[in-house]
């Protein structure tokens, strides 16, 4: 396997900070572009982040081998970044990213964990049943572009998918416009639940579980499963869609972070 070049969007804090750095960990059909707002508040607010996209993600290298990327290759560039920027991190991982970022937590010494809309420790045979249930047709046009039928998401799709009610046109555009393929190899790996990984753990670093409360894809039970699962209460963004970063609650998401941050780091 080549060495891949891989995106690690480095954003340092406008002030000299002593903290743990932040690694951010994008999920499904996105790259590290979607951190943008987050990295620019956590500056302001004295907080060093990097933001990495996976392989065939974003800028980084590995287009042709995403198709037959797995999961633990997307560990392996968590890793590689990881290793870049040399010490512990705070980890905070949205969706495909949240899961990456637990499977991290276990093998490596980090700083924290902040799992935002994520995937729960077992998979997502949850949000699947849960999208064939009370949006299949949000599900099956997902499936669509998932499968390569249509080259970009439409964004009507992805209004209803991802963001909160009344989200802004040009912030819904500018997703689908940055929208990609994703590895169907690793997102199926995830499709058989693997019950066994929803056993309470006892982290000895900080945790927060963060859901959204007008999410389509990860239903309420599964933001619960994931807080049980690293011995914490779920926090609930009530306004907040999937893409919690990006859609118009993303100041409610910081003012949420940063005041957890504030509290576990700084005293």
């Amino acid at each position: 396997m080549p060495n891949l070049q891989l995106e690690l969007r480095h954003v340092s804090a406008h002030t000299e900070t002593t903290r743990a750095p932040i690694l951010l960990l994008h999920g499904a059909f996105a790259g590290a572009w979607c951190w943008q707002a987050v990295q620019d508040d956590l500056a302001a607010a004295g907080w060093d982040s990097y933001a990495l996209s996976l392989r065939g993600h974003g800028h980084s290298d590995g287009d042709l081998l995403l198709a037959s990327a797995t999961i633990n290759d997307f560990i392996a560039d968590v890793e590689v970044a990881l290793a870049q920027i040399g010490e512990p991190c705070i980890l905070v991982g949205h969706s495909l990213g949240g899961y990456l970022a637990q499977q991290i937590a276990e093998r490596h010494t980090i700083a924290g964990l902040v799992l935002l809309a994520s995937i729960p420790p077992y998979g997502l045979s949850g949000s699947l049943a849960y999208m064939s249930a009370l949006h299949p047709n949000l599900l099956m046009g997902l499936q669509s572009f998932a499968l390569g039928h249509t080259s970009k998401p439409e964004a009507a799709l992805l209004q209803h998918l991802l963001f909160a009610k009344n989200t802004a046109m040009q912030v819904v555009d500018d997703f689908a416009a940055h929208a990609q393929l994703e590895s169907m190899t690793a997102l199926s790996e995830l499709w058989m639940p693997n019950w066994w990984k929803n056993l309470p753990r006892f982290p000895k670093f900080p945790v927060l579980v963060l859901g959204a409360g007008d999410d389509s894809i990860i239903p309420f039970g599964d933001v619960q499963i994931t807080a049980q699962a690293w011995s914490v209460n779920p926090v609930i963004l009530p306004e907040a869609g999937h893409a919690m970063m990006c859609d118009r609650t993303q100041p409610q998401l910081m003012q949420a972070l940063l005041a957890w941050l504030e509290q576990q780091y700084t005293g």
